[in-house]
């Protein structure tokens, strides 16, 4: 389904999914802000967003010279934001374009797509800008 999230706050909510779930330990390297961006499809400056709310809750550490990496302790700060983050309000998704899109979402994820890169192609394919689509 569609996330009424914003596109810096899926690529923030999807790293810290993969720190709570241990897919991504400290001292871990991430990708560097515009290798990121180009891979998701996104602008820079939107997985810098999400890069500067991870540091400022302590998951990831940016040092000059040796990159972005998951902070110590990570997993545990991770746990607890994603605990007493809100729930996602429903999106009012028509349900005939959900039907439409459900298949080649389903193929998408079986071959190994995160849904930000799911979304990210989906606003490539409406040729809409990284920041938020076309309309």
């Amino acid at each position: 389904m569609p996330s009424p999230r914003p596109p810096y706050e899926q690529v923030r909510r999807e790293i810290l999914e993969q720190v709570r779930t241990g897919e991504l330990a400290p001292g871990d390297r991430l990708p560097a802000i515009r290798a990121h961006a180009e891979d998701l499809g996104l602008a820079a400056g939107t997985v810098a967003r999400a890069y500067k709310l991870l540091e400022e809750a302590q998951i990831i550490v940016t040092r000059r010279g040796a990159g972005t990496t998951i902070a110590p302790g990570a997993a545990a700060r991770a746990r607890r934001l994603v605990e007493t983050a809100p729930e996602e309000a429903a999106s009012p998704a028509d349900p005939g374009l959900v039907a439409l899109f459900a298949a080649p979402v389903a193929t998408a994820r079986a071959r190994g797509a995160r849904d930000v890169e799911v979304l990210a192609a989906v606003r490539a394919a409406l040729g809409g800008p990284g920041e938020g689509g076309g309309s």
